[in-house]
């Protein structure tokens, strides 16, 4: 069995990685309250919208077993430096656009930023502490990035309200460069490792032929979507439409689906220790996710609050989210651990690539060309609930699928 570090340096090292991984969420979830700004300063529809936000995704998930490698090749913080740099400077350009295209650019700096945060969590806990840990620690660094997504949503809402998205974007660059110089001072350089190609290929080759791993990143990419289309982009103008409250009160959907996601991670690592099978654990939360969301997106007799408790229960049952990666990592030797973490992402992470502009389209879809006097579109809650029956139908082939995912496999990776 591999030994678990101790002292400071591993420690410090999952501290730093856990703040950016909240950090880079917060960059990517910030324009989910800005949708109403953003569509009327840049006069565009919600599939723009959509597709510009979008846009983060594609670095993310193409960068994901690339960033494997960077990480090996150059030590947790000159990774993480080089991240904080770039994702500061993706929120100035995003925060400074004066066109969609410059907006884009920002989103695209932004989620190339971002690719490295989760799979630097995944290896810090993967080397530094015992394997029985990784499971609990991966559902933690899950919970930090659910708080970076509470932070991007009601204060930025709330903030912006005060002094501009413009200006909030600012801040949240400074903030970038703030938490560089704190990887400067705080991380001591660790031994790089090369990384031989051949390696490289055969943890790749060990995933891309197990069909399990595939069945795994599936339903991860589906239960992510409570997060990627909803928390992230669509729950706050649907919530605000649906019950004619502000921004500010709307965002607070989001904040309890993050909560709820965060939680379940933890929670689900906990139940699925305790019963030994992640299989089990998987199938009843996705259950949960399935009836509670239904319930409160289609429910006309649910008030304000009890959707928010629905969202939070909601929430939990999407958490389970997390044990993909120790299902995967289970799947191959310990050393291929990175390359386990970079495959796994890359596949749940696509989902938001396809949704966020997908939804966006079926809103335009069902509004029916519906528009104001002003010719802007208006968007009702009949069309979010149309558009949204496409998750709801994700989440359910979600847990047909965990049905087919074998349970926890012996592998050599201790």
């Amino acid at each position: 069995m591999a030994k678990e570090r101790s002292g400071g340096k591993a420690i410090c090292s999952l501290l730093i990685c856990w703040l950016f991984y909240l950090y880079s969420y917060v960059t990517r979830v910030e324009p989910s309250v800005l949708v109403n700004q953003l569509q009327s300063e840049f006069g565009i529809t919600t599939s723009v919208i959509g597709f510009v936000i979008s846009i983060a995704y594609i670095p993310y998930v193409a960068m994901q077993i690339p960033c494997g490698i960077l990480t090996d090749k150059l030590g947790i913080k000159n990774m993480l430096l080089a991240s904080c740099v770039l994702s500061s400077i993706g929120a100035f350009v995003f925060g400074s656009a004066e066109t969609t295209f410059q907006l884009g650019m920002g989103r695209f700096m932004i989620g190339l930023a971002a690719a490295s945060a989760f799979l630097c969590c995944g290896k810090v806990a993967s080397e530094y502490f015992a394997k029985e840990r990784y499971a609990i620690l991966m559902g933690f660094a899950m919970f930090m990035g659910c708080l970076g997504g509470i932070f991007g949503t009601a204060p930025i809402a709330y903030f912006s309200d005060l002094v501009g998205w413009r200006m909030t974007t600012y801040v949240i660059s400074f903030i970038g460069l703030i938490l560089a110089v704190a990887v400067i001072f705080t991380i001591e350089k660790t031994k790089k490792h090369e990384v031989e190609q051949n390696s490289l290929l055969k943890g790749l080759k060990i995933l891309i032929k197990n069909p399990n791993a595939w069945l795994i990143g599936f339903y991860g990419s589906m239960t992510y979507l409570p997060l990627s289309a909803l928390a992230e982009l669509w729950s706050v103008p649907f919530v605000e439409k649906r019950y004619g409250i502000s921004t500010e009160l709307a965002a607070i959907s989001p904040i309890v689906i993050f909560i709820g996601f965060g939680l379940g991670g933890i929670v689900a690592a906990w139940i699925a220790k305790k019963i030994d099978s992640y299989r089990n654990t998987i199938m009843s939360f996705t259950c949960l996710v399935i009836l509670t969301f239904a319930i409160a997106i289609y429910s006309e007799s649910v008030s304000f609050w009890i959707m928010m408790a629905l969202f939070f229960i909601g929430g939990v049952g999407a958490g389970a989210n997390t044990l993909c990666f120790s299902m995967a990592y289970d799947l191959v030797p310990r050393e291929f651990s990175g390359t386990s973490s970079g495959f796994t992402n890359a596949v749940i992470m696509s989902s938001g690539i396809l949704f966020q502009p997908l939804l966006g389209k079926l809103l335009d879809y069902y509004r029916n060309g519906l528009t104001s006097a002003d010719g802007s579109p208006i968007y009702t809650v009949e069309a979010y609930r149309g558009a949204f029956a496409f998750v709801i139908v994700a989440l359910v082939l979600a847990l047909v699928v965990t049905f087919l995912i074998k349970d926890k496999q012996n592998t050599d990776n201790v």
